[in-house]
């Protein structure tokens, strides 16, 4: 070996960490560049046509009025991109892409912090995993989906919120609000949370709700009504009076009469997020520990699109990237995550590009299953974590 050959590789294995994160983050660019230039449906169909005429009103002057179903952080976006006079396709993409890699560093933090391992490994594994599923690059250099924004705010949400960082948390909780209603799956766990530590206010809410109110400001300096933000969400419940949208929905199993059934399903997605909560209550799951901390989000995260109606079939992002987290943690997770990663990529590519490979009642059933499963592991976990402490306590 002559010595320059030494001298390079005793850098590389100095650096190995840094070199391994730029490859990898570059590798991420490369494929994610593959799909940049492709319109989906959803673009070609809606986000091009509110792009123009957001451009044809004048750009933030068109904040006056609603285009679109975004809310207004959003669409104040896209009125600022009207103004690099760029092909819009690619600027979409480019702030869906960006958060990819901020969604990947801190689904690499959160998982440092659970875990309590503060080293490069933990961080470079969850960063590159993440970076490279499936669903989350055809989200964004695909489909131009908006999904890895909302996830990012949650998952900080999740990391201060462990941390006790209440009101940044709550900080995050409300920019998750601001960019998808998607947000709304994570906060029947931190009502338990809140419910189950009693070391933070309620009124710590009122900060997200400010903060979403706060993201509509440059619409109403455009002249639009100071409650927009909120009536575009409570717009957004009744625009698909279906129940389900290409997602892994139980009620696929059922049937599909929205009008029937809708009212059924919500009523059963709170009693069972109900009966989690007196379960927490009743000290059945322990929230402390980091592990079912994590298994608990998981699960709600899990059982709202599960069980609410109209669901489409990218509400399950958020699921799949605690579920990456929660393998890390413990690796008994590992089925779950390959089953909910397997079923999104399935229902994601039917409804980007049209394929099915077998019957969608199969994925529903499969997914179905896993919930249960997964519902019995948690509630097992924290049994098993009871009698420790127990038996602990006695010697």
């Amino acid at each position: 070996m002559f010595k320059f050959e030494k001298i390079f590789l005793d850098i590389i294995f100095k650096y190995k960490d840094k070199f391994f994160l730029l490859v990898i983050s570059i590798l991420g660019l490369f494929i994610r560049y593959q799909g940049i230039h492709f319109i989906s449906w959803d673009m070609k169909t809606f986000l091009i046509p509110w792009y123009n005429v957001i451009d044809a009103k004048g750009g933030l002057h068109a904040l006056g009025t609603q285009v679109g179903d975004y809310n207004i952080l959003y669409q104040t976006f896209v009125a600022l991109i009207t103004y690099l006079h760029r092909n819009c396709v690619v600027m979409y993409k480019i702030l869906s892409i960006l958060f990819d890699y901020i969604l990947a560093v801190s689904a690499g933090l959160l998982c440092m912090r659970l875990t309590k391992k503060n080293n490069s490994f933990i961080f470079s594994s969850i960063y590159s995993i993440v970076l490279f599923l499936p669903t989350v690059i055809l989200n964004s250099s695909y489909w131009g989906q908006s999904d890895s924004i909302y996830t990012t705010f949650v998952i900080l949400t999740l990391l201060f919120l462990f941390e006790e960082k209440y009101l940044l948390s709550f900080i995050m909780l409300g920019l998750g609000f601001s960019f998808k209603f998607q947000t709304i799956f994570i906060v029947p766990f931190i009502i338990c949370y809140y419910v189950y530590k009693k070391r933070f206010s309620i009124m710590y809410f009122l900060a997200s709700v400010g903060i979403f109110w706060l993201s509509g400001l440059p619409a109403y300096l455009n002249g639009r009504n100071l409650l927009a933000p909120f009536k575009i969400y409570a717009n957004q419940t009744g625009t698909y009076k279906q129940m389900s949208i290409s997602a892994p929905s139980f009620w696929i199993l059922i049937g599909n009469d929205y009008k029937l059934l809708h009212l059924t399903a919500i009523i059963l997605t709170v009693a069972l997020c109900g009966i989690a909560l007196y379960l927490i209550m009743s000290g059945k799951i322990n929230l402390e520990n980091a592990t079912s901390y994590m298994a608990a989000a998981a699960w709600f995260t899990w059982t709202c699109p599960l069980f609410l109606p109209a669901m489409h079939e990218r509400y399950t992002y958020l699921l799949d990237i605690l579920l990456v987290i929660l393998t890390f943690m413990d690796n008994k997770y590992l089925k779950y995550a390959a089953i909910s990663i397997l079923i999104s990529i399935i229902t994601n590519c039917a409804s980007l590009f049209g394929t099915w490979h077998f019957a969608i009642q199969w994925c529903i059933i499969a997914c179905v299953l896993a919930w249960v499963h997964f519902t019995y592991t948690l509630l097992n976990d924290n049994k098993n974590s009871n009698q420790e402490e127990i038996a602990t306590e006695q010697s």
